[in-house]
């Protein structure tokens, strides 16, 4: 489904029926579609998956794209998909979105499942380079970036996959997704964020360190931290019956 928006059209899936629901999105110029593997070991829940403005099959009409935007889209997803409490999981530059929808809407919400999360506010001109190169040669430079997402040996199929994934994004909302997130503000408000918390990363990730997960475990009052040896950024592809596993041992009744 399409969930209709003042200035923006988002797609929309939903996966399965159960007691538990999972409600998905992922990072920077990452679609929905990222999450589809990890769907697939949870058949007992219900799971909502979305790509969000900027990303996939999600139109933008307005800039610029704003955190505060990001989170109203997530919101009326799930009042459109009928969810009015959900485990939220997010990915990479998603996990940003995620926590400050727990704070601006704690009551929504069961629990956070946050993967490889890119989450801080940058330093000014943190992304300028990258910025300039995908300005330069959009193509190459998305390329690198999922070479680096996905290091693992024998994976060029999934870099295909994602490949095929971020170049649908056009390349200003990728510039302003990134821009954007000079507003994230959940970093200095970690402590109210209260709700139960799975937290995983991967040993060898190239994008964001592991001590970024490691930080915000430690910031958050009821977080349990995992790190997946031997992975790169993104264990929703390359591991994700490993971290559906997590997802019920940390929240499954």
């Amino acid at each position: 489904m399409f969930v209709h928006r003042p200035d923006a059209r988002l797609f929309s899936l939903s996966f399965g029926q159960g007691p538990l629901t999972l409600v998905a999105l992922g990072g920077w110029i990452g679609s929905g579609e990222l999450w589809s593997e990890v769907v697939g070991h949870l058949p007992d829940w219900r799971c909502v998956t979305f790509d969000h403005r900027g990303s996939g099959a999600s139109t933008h009409t307005s800039s610029p794209i704003t955190v505060a935007a990001q989170v109203d889209d997530l919101l009326a997803v799930m009042d459109a998909q009928g969810v009015q409490r959900c485990i939220l999981g997010a990915e990479s530059a998603g996990v940003g979105i995620a926590l400050e929808a727990a704070l601006r809407a704690p009551e929504r919400f069961d629990g956070l499942v946050l993967v490889g999360g890119s989450w801080g506010r940058p330093p000014d001109g943190a992304f300028d380079r990258f910025i300039a190169s995908l300005e330069a040669d959009y193509e190459s430079a998305l390329g690198a970036f999922v070479d680096n997402c996905l290091p693992e040996p024998g994976s060029e199929d999934l870099r295909r996959w994602g490949r095929h994934i971020l170049r649908r994004a056009p390349l200003p909302h990728a510039v302003e997704l990134l821009r954007c997130r000079n507003q994230l503000t959940a970093q200095d408000r970690l402590a109210d964020i209260a709700l139960p918390t799975l937290v995983v990363h991967d040993e060898l990730d190239q994008i964001s360190p592991v001590a970024a997960s490691g930080k915000l475990a430690a910031g958050l009052p009821d977080a349990q931290l995992h790190v997946l040896p031997g992975l790169g950024h993104v264990p929703i592809v390359t591991a994700p019956a490993q971290v559906a596993r997590l997802i019920r041992h940390r929240f499954a009744p």
